[in-house]
This record gives C-alpha cells, sequence and structure tokens, in this order.
C-alpha cells in the first residue's frame, strides 16, 4: 500500500494538491474559482474514499461521494462500506484463517464518482487518505486531470479523521466561502490534524507488514498495547503500555502536546469492536479542553480493520 513519488501535478506526494484540467490562456487552471465566487452546500460536492470511516448515515446527505477500496477473503472480494458492515467484517476477520489483503480504487472508479457529481455540482473536493498509506489519492489525481474543477487533496491522515475533515468542509459551504478558504482549511487540516490509535494488538499491524516480529512478540507476552500516532503521513509508535491507567496517561499526554487549554479543538471518537473506551476518551478530552467540541464516532471498516484489528479505538483531533 505504500507510494513514493511526485502527483500528477509536480507536486510531492504527501503534501495537499489541487488539480484542476487544462490551463486558461492567462496560465491558470481552469475552473479554478475567483475570490468573489462562493463555494455553497448547492454547488460543490465531496468525494471520499472509504478509509474514511464515516457514521452511519453520514454519506446519505446530498453532495457526499464515496469511493470504496476493496478487502480480499482470498478470491472473494468485497467492496469496503458497501458488501458488508463493520460488524460482519471483524467477525469474518476473527473466524478466519486467511488473513484478507487490500486494493485500493482505479482511476476508472474515481473517474465514475467525479462524472456522477459533476451532473449535480460544479465543484467538486476529493478528499483521501496518505499517499504514505495507499496509492488511492494517485487515482484520484488521474482521474482528476480528466475534468474540470475536481480538486484532489491527501488529508494525511486515516479513518474517521477524513469524515471530520469533510464535515468540517461542509460548515464553511453551508455559510458560503471563497475557495481560496476551503483550500487554506483542507491544507491546514492536512498539516496540523491530529491522530492517535489504542490498538488491543501488534499482530494485526505485523502481519500485515506495518511493524516488525520481534515487537509484536514483546507486546503479545508481556501485555503491553501500543498508541499509535500519525505522523507526516505515517502510522507511528506513539507509547507502549500496559493498562487502561497508562494508556489514558499517554492519550492525556497527546493531547496537551497537541493543542492548549484556549484552543477551540473539535474532535471524533473511532471504534473497532471497542464500546468502551471511545466515551472515556471524549470525557478526557472535554475534561482537560473546556473549548473542545465533539463532532461524531465512526466505526472501522473492514480496509482500516485489516491492519489494526479488532478492539481498538482511537480518537483524531484538529485545533482551529
Amino acid at each position: 500500500m505504500n507510494t513514493a513519488g511526485t502527483s500528477s501535478s509536480g507536486e510531492p506526494q504527501g503534501r495537499p494538491t489541487v488539480n484542476t484540467a487544462g490551463t486558461s490562456s492567462s496560465g491558470e487552471p481552469q475552473g479554478r474559482p475567483t475570490m468573489t465566487d462562493l463555494l455553497t452546500l448547492e454547488n460543490t460536492a465531496i468525494v471520499l474514499d472509504s478509509t474514511c470511516d464515516a457514521p452511519e448515515g453520514f454519506l446519505d446527505r446530498p453532495g457526499l461521494y464515496m469511493v470504496p477500496l476493496k478487502v480480499h477473503f482470498g478470491d472473494q472480494m468485497y467492496r469496503d462500506g458497501i458488501d458488508m458492515t463493520s460488524a460482519e467484517f471483524f467477525a469474518r476477520l476473527e473466524s478466519s484463517e486467511i488473513l484478507p489483503t487490500t486494493s485500493q480504487p482505479t482511476a476508472g472508479e474515481f473517474a465514475a464518482a467525479y462524472e456522477e457529481a459533476k451532473k449535480h455540482y460544479q465543484h467538486v473536493f476529493s478528499l483521501h487518505l496518505s499517499s504514505e498509506m495507499s496509492g488511492t489519492v494517485r487515482a484520484a489525481e488521474q482521474a482528476a486531470e480528466q475534468f474540470e474543477s475536481v480538486y484532489v487533496y491527501d488529508l494525511r491522515t486515516v479513518t474517521t479523521a477524513l469524515a471530520m475533515a469533510a464535515e468540517r468542509l461542509r460548515v464553511r459551504l453551508e455559510l458560503g466561502c471563497a475557495f481560496e478558504e476551503a483550500d487554506a482549511y483542507l491544507r491546514h487540516f492536512a498539516e496540523h490534524s491530529s491522530l492517535l490509535i489504542h490498538a488491543a494488538t501488534l499482530e494485526y499491524l505485523r502481519r500485515g507488514g506495518r511493524i516488525g516480529r520481534a515487537a509484536s512478540l514483546v507486546g503479545g507476552v508481556f501485555d503491553i498495547k501500543p498508541l499509535i500516532a500519525q505522523v507526516d503521513g505515517t502510522l507511528t509508535g506513539y507509547a507502549k503500555v500496559r493498562g487502561q491507567k497508562k494508556a489514558f496517561a499517554a492519550m492525556e499526554r497527546f493531547v496537551e502536546e497537541n493543542s492548549t487549554p484556549d484552543d477551540e479543538v473539535f474532535f471524533c471518537l473511532i471504534d473497532a469492536v471497542n464500546d468502551e473506551e471511545p466515551p472515556l476518551i471524549r470525557e478526557m478530552i472535554e475534561r482537560i479542553r473546556p473549548n473542545a467540541r465533539y463532532t461524531f464516532l465512526g466505526r472501522v471498516g473492514a480496509v482500516v480493520g485489516t491492519h489494526i484489528g479488532p478492539g481498538t479505538a482511537a480518537f483524531a483531533m484538529i485545533v482551529e
């Protein structure tokens, strides 16, 4: 799932990029709105990939589209977020002797989503998981070259953090905003959002090639559970802790490192067959950050779940 190099726009991959088709006589990208054009919910759509692990009903609203990644159990293929629920996936994962694999959407699948969105909306923002984790954003960029006013962003994160970025963008679209405001916000989100995952085991990360075998064995023998943070678009070990008390102490330290008490913080919770911890995480964040605003709870789907496994809880936050 790793990619490297540059995007089709010539920007280094891993940075948020804006792709539009062609250039005007002035050399400016065609389709890019001017300062006087307002983007609204009526003229702007958002496309996500299925690793956004959106809350139930989130994608049912007008103007939101989702392109699924796939999960494969042997020769059986399922579209993430479409062909099986989160609960069905984890039940199969725990009973299967076969470790599933995952694959990204094709450029053609993104092109189909953009074509459908452009039937109803003038502008399309396409928001995706880190290019350090998947080639998904590159496929989106390739598809966007066929269309005007389709803007592709590598948000440098994964799971419900992507849905939260879309929700915060929708707040701005509801009020009406210039392209420059929307673009600046998404770039801010890509650079400054935080994600912390409390995994129940290192085993799935090891089996998926995310960590070494020795590290996973240490975790299993001593019942040490990892805290994993998003850093520069990759998942990196933050702390290894034994017991929930120490885990929450580390989570509190993470919040304090990434915000101040006076900051306006928006956060979401993420659940992978772990109903106990998310409410406790919310209580902790709201206790130490009085201005924090809870957005929603997302449930990990098949693709992200393949790599982090069941029993995991997480949260993402952005200082605005």
